[in-house]
């Protein structure tokens, strides 16, 4: 019996370690048991971590608005003066949204303002002078005669707007140097007379790039936009003691005697 004994459990201590090194290799196995471990804790850690940064770089991006950068292109020369708020300079509130639909920018050009007149300079995207817009306004209690360029001292036919606005629309894409889009506009109501005058760059002695920044459409929708009328204050008006040098139209405003 001891000797079939001895041979069933002379096998059991197979792949044991020698009796004299069991207690080393136990803490060498807990020491394997522990690395593993700490390694798939800090596997499944960076795994957490990632799926919180992208869960949260995608909120951010569904939720927040997207910033809109507008900063106006100065061209060389030009005032660099960012675009004024729409509470100071109404005006220009109602140009911009015109030159913007063009792929342009618009932003004062000095003298820039006076009482009752407003200048821009425009500029395309990649910061090439397209021109200036002037704008002003007078006060005109008497009817107006609308200046007729081939025949001076006769009274143009003045075509009709809503709100009982009386115009006049003045072309003038043939001068290579001088190019202008211009409307005159009065309203009857109260006599409050606007020109508008979009011109291209002068002095290039070119015809294409002497275009103005705004058509002549443009132009004529903005003269007789009646909101235009009332962006100037009460008491403004060109040519008055205290509006300095009123812009120089192409198509002067007769004021009379």
């Amino acid at each position: 019996m001891t000797v079939q004994l001895n041979r069933l459990l002379e096998h059991v201590l197979d792949g044991e370690p020698p009796l004299g090194d069991e207690i080393d290799a136990v803490f060498r196995r807990a020491d394997r048991l522990r690395r593993r471990r700490t390694q798939a804790l800090i596997a499944a850690g960076v795994v957490v971590v990632a799926v919180v940064v992208a869960t949260g770089y995608a909120l951010t991006t569904l939720l927040m608005p997207a910033k809109v950068a507008s900063t106006p292109v100065a061209s060389a020369g030009a005032s660099s003066a960012a675009l004024p708020s729409a509470a100071a300079d109404p005006v220009l509130a109602l140009i911009a949204p015109i030159v913007d639909g063009r792929r342009m920018h618009i932003y004062p050009r000095p003298p820039e303002r006076g009482s009752g007149w407003r200048q821009y300079s425009i500029a395309d995207r990649d910061g090439k002078p397209r021109g200036t817009v002037e704008v002003a306004v007078y006060s005109i209690a008497d009817d107006l005669c609308f200046p007729v360029l081939a025949a001076p001292g006769k009274c143009a036919k003045t075509r009709w707007a809503p709100a009982g606005i009386e115009y006049v629309r003045y072309d003038d894409d043939r001068d290579p140097d001088w190019q202008t889009h211009q409307i005159i506009a009065r309203r009857i109501t109260d006599g409050r007379t606007v020109a508008v005058m979009a011109t291209g760059e002068r002095g290039t002695g070119d015809a294409s790039r002497a275009k103005p920044g705004l058509t002549g459409a443009q132009v004529e929708q903005l003269g007789t936009d009646r909101r235009l009328f009332d962006t100037f204050g009460a008491s403004e008006q060109c040519f008055a003691p205290s509006s300095g040098d009123c812009p120089a139209f192409k198509v002067p405003v007769p004021l009379g005697d």
